[in-house]
């Protein structure tokens, strides 16, 4: 395994660190399936990175300093760089095989300038996973951001991580991608106040989707506007090979500052596809609604979009009691 050190005193120091990767990979010192394992010390790296070779990858803070302790961050947008694998502020590309990230935070500190629902020109992702074959572990770390905080692709966990942002803020086209104990948090729209968005899937057909477990959801008091879990794009079909509305939240802790319709169609003007069921959709097993002072009782899902699926005991059971079930036929299946 290779080790590095890198500490936020110098400047583009995990760039350079990446640099340095490649360049022993080019000339032969080390092998491009050797392990490499990159140790942070604390501080704020002011860098926008981006790796792309096939080593396996472990990415930490050193022991004992907590993730917002350190902190990549930077200020990027599609306004100054275009396209998600530009405007990110870290970015795993399409080359990487098995990345694990641990104990540090990735924040984009974009400030939205343009009025409308999620207009791109103020997309400004913190972390983008543009890979479809390799695998993500994120555990302890934190995603900071306003609209499209995580783009997703491909197959992703995250366990005890801390997600934020307004709107649209954890979407990608994915097979599977489980939140495991986290804690999601949707913040004011510094514009105003705008509708706020969790949610939007493009999953893969027939796929999981992301599933939302032992995980909480809390929110930001908008003045008027709603706030939902989730929202369609409208574009998924039978036919479609993405697209697909698949989303399940499994023993959830939800604020009840939340709309009660749990998912966002333009009042059912927008194609919901599938209709939820055990295996796809939008989807939900005990979901419990908290208030501002922590009270929790179970939710009241009479009010629910009617293309969502509560689920049985026996779907969840079935299919969704302990993390094994939910990842048994992914790649993570060889390491839980």
């Amino acid at each position: 395994m290779l080790e590095l050190n890198v500490n936020a005193k110098s400047p583009g120091a995990i760039t350079a660190a990446f640099k340095k990767i490649k360049e022993m990979i080019t000339s032969g010192a080390i092998d491009n399936t050797v392990p490499v394992h990159i140790v942070l010390d604390s501080g704020t790296y002011h860098e926008v990175i981006r790796y792309n070779l096939s080593n396996p990858l472990v990415m930490e803070a050193a022991p004992g300093v907590p993730p917002e302790a350190c902190i990549v961050q930077a200020d990027n947008s599609e306004q100054f760089n275009r396209g998600v694998e530009n405007r990110s502020v870290f970015v795993l590309g399409p080359n990487v095989t098995n990345v694990s990230l641990k104990h540090f935070s990735v924040v984009n500190t974009h400030t939205k300038t343009i009025d409308g629902d999620a207009p791109v020109s103020d997309s400004a992702e913190a972390f983008t996973f543009n890979n479809t074959t390799g695998t993500l572990f994120a555990e302890d770390m934190r995603f900071e951001g306003k609209q499209n905080t995580l783009c997703l692709k491909g197959f992703s966990w995250f366990l005890n991580c801390y997600i934020s942002g307004d709107v649209d803020f954890i979407y990608g086209d994915i097979d599977t991608a489980l939140f495991e104990d986290c804690r999601i948090h949707v913040i004011e729209d510094n514009r105003g106040d705008y509708p706020g968005y969790v949610v939007k899937s493009s999953a893969f057909a027939n796929k999981k989707g992301f599933i939302f477990y032992n995980s909480t959801f809390v929110c930001e008091k908008r003045k008027h506007s709603k706030v939902y879990l989730a929202r369609t794009l409208g574009k998924g079909s039978a036919t479609s090979l993405k697209n697909w509305d698949s989303i399940a939240f499994i023993n959830c802790v939800v604020s009840d500052l939340f709309s009660d319709e749990l998912l966002w169609d333009d009042d059912m003007s927008l194609n919901v596809y599938p209709r939820g069921n055990f295996k796809n959709g939008v989807r939900e097993y005990n979901t419990r609604v908290m208030d501002k002072n922590g009270n929790m009782e179970a939710a009241d899902t009479s009010m629910r979009n009617v293309k969502t699926y509560l689920m049985t005991e026996d779907d969840y059971f079935k299919g969704y009691a302990t993390r094994y079930l939910i990842l048994h036929d992914t790649p993570f299946a060889e390491i839980i």
